[in-house]
């Protein structure tokens, strides 16, 4: 997997895992040479649970839709039947 990272958005750290947050302030503070080799790594990591909080923020609006429109969905047709016994009413049927 190659290392593409996106600019991080605002606030986008309270949605990361604290122990990998607390991993790459550890690896910033060792030799260069080791912070070269763990850095990417770790950034990837980072970058794929960015991409998994967008995933299911989107999945969970999707999901607050398919509930709303389940509701309104049932209220068209709890109407529907009222207004057919109605108009059944209406003809003597």
């Amino acid at each position: 997997m190659s290392y593409a990272p996106c600019p991080p958005e605002a606030g986008s750290t309270e949605s990361l895992p604290a122990e990998l947050l607390e991993l790459m302030a550890r690896i910033r503070l060792l030799p260069p040479d080791l912070r070269a080799e763990l850095e990417p790594i770790v950034a990837e990591a980072l970058e794929e649970a960015r991409f998994r909080g967008r995933v299911l923020s989107v999945a969970r609006e999707a999901l607050e839709r398919l509930r709303f429109d389940l509701e309104l969905t049932r209220f068209d047709l709890d109407a529907t039947r009222r207004e057919r016994e109605d108009l059944r009413r209406q003809l003597g049927v």
